[in-house]
This record gives C-alpha cells, sequence and structure tokens, in this order.
C-alpha cells in the first residue's frame, strides 16, 4: 500500500525573507532597472521605476487568477517589452540571479521547522515542498543552507511546475513525484487560500499555520490549526496515519 506524503509551503512556513517575497511578488523589475542602472553607472528614472512596479504587480496577479505560472526571468521580459526597454537574454538572468542571491543572507528559518522537518524525515516520510515562486534556485539555496537539503524528496516551485498554487496541477505533480496519493497525504502552509483551500482542491488534507491575529475563514476549516511548528511532528504524524 502507497504511503502518503507531507508536503510543506515554503514561506513563512519553513523559511522568512521579506525582502526576498517583496522581489518575488512586487519589486523584482524595478529591482533589476535599479541593479542595470548602478552597473552602468547610470541615474534611474523614478518614474520608470514607478511603471515597471505597477506592469509587474499586475502580471503577478493575472498568474494568480489564471494559474499559469512564469520563471522570474519570463516575467521580466514580458515587462520589459510592455516598457519599450530591450535587454539581452543573459543579461536578464545574470541580473535576476544576483538579486536572488543578495536576499539569502537574511533569510532564516521558522521556529521549529527545521526540527520538525528533521523529525518527518526520520520517520521515514516521504517530503516535499509546494511554493509559489517565481525562481526556483533560491529554494534549493535556503535549504541547503539549513542543511535540509537531503530531507526532502521534490521541491516543487511554481516556476518548475508551470502552475500557481490556485491550481491543483502543482500539488498533484509534487505527490507523483514522491509517489504519494493525494487522500493519504499532508499538507502544511500558512495561507488558508492557497496552502489549505488549494491543497484540499487536490484532494490532501492540510495544517493551517496560522497568524497571531488571524481569523478563520468560515468553511473549509483545516484539519489541524497551529499556532506553531514546535513540537508538531507527533500530531502531524497522527494525522498522516488517520
Amino acid at each position: 500500500m502507497a504511503r502518503g506524503a507531507v508536503t510543506f509551503d515554503f514561506h513563512d512556513t519553513l523559511a522568512r525573507c521579506d525582502r526576498w517575497f517583496e522581489l518575488e511578488v512586487r519589486d523584482l523589475v524595478p529591482a533589476f532597472l535599479r541593479w542595470r542602472a548602478d552597473l552602468n553607472g547610470k541615474p534611474t528614472d523614478p518614474v520608470l521605476l514607478d511603471e515597471a512596479a505597477v506592469a509587474y504587480r499586475r502580471l503577478r496577479l493575472q498568474v494568480i487568477e489564471d494559474g499559469r505560472e512564469l520563471t522570474a526571468e519570463s516575467c521580466m521580459a514580458r515587462v520589459l517589452v510592455e516598457l519599450g526597454i530591450s535587454v539581452p537574454e543573459d543579461e536578464v538572468a545574470r541580473g535576476v540571479e544576483r538579486l536572488m542571491r543578495d536576499r539569502l543572507d537574511e533569510v532564516e528559518p521558522v521556529p521549529g521547522a527545521v526540527a520538525l522537518v528533521e523529525a518527518l524525515s526520520a520517520a521515514g516520510v516521504p517530503l516535499g515542498i509546494v511554493s509559489s515562486a517565481v525562481y526556483h534556485p533560491f529554494l534549493e539555496w535556503t535549504l541547503a543552507r539549513f542543511g535540509l537539503q537531503d530531507a526532502f524528496g521534490v521541491v516543487t516551485t511554481s516556476a518548475s511546475a508551470g502552475f500557481y498554487k490556485s491550481r491543483p496541477e502543482i500539488y498533484w505533480q509534487t505527490l507523483a513525484a514522491l509517489g504519494a496519493p493525494a487522500a493519504l497525504s499532508v499538507h502544511v502552509g500558512d495561507s488558508h487560500r492557497f496552502d489549505v483551500q488549494g491543497a484540499r482542491r487536490a484532494g490532501m488534507r492540510t495544517v493551517w499555520l496560522r497568524s497571531s491575529g488571524t481569523e478563520e475563514p468560515t468553511g473549509d476549516p483545516a484539519d489541524l490549526t497551529v499556532g506553531g511548528l514546535e513540537g508538531l511532528a507527533p500530531r502531524v504524524l497522527a494525522l498522516l496515519d488517520a
């Protein structure tokens, strides 16, 4: 009989890095334009930066609505074309990598995350990550920094899967790679919309890492709601075996 797996969200579930998150959701293109201007010794145009921020955010909202994801480089290329700016592909790739690496020193594990992952891994549970992220390598770098690179059988980002977490396909791809059926598997995350409701649409059970002061939406509750990850392994294992 196939065994269920446990999958984790990344940001604010396993790791915290607010400046990286802002880069992902709002600031990628303006930050690239600032990086490029500094590299060439030229001043940045504040109006252009504002236009870039608006265009990038509009694109990200379209991705969330449609559920079809783009890589960071593809997002950058689309916005630059919209702004009438021509940049070679290799320069876009180099700039995106530089911006992402500059945020790596700021990333920190969520309290209890490392111990939880290690406990579940030691128990022989197949583990995966399901994250809406446009730049896949950042997650790999972070796991290596935390010493968790060998704990996860698969790391799935929206960039690598082609689907945002508003679509169940990103969960199904991860579970298929782990060889685990959805009905026997559990997803842990902090977003009720994308982690609880998203994983439920994929047929999984859910653990909601609820932030302090956040009200639980009526209807469609998580199977388990917690305020932190410390000491959570036995409860996740019990839910997995239920």
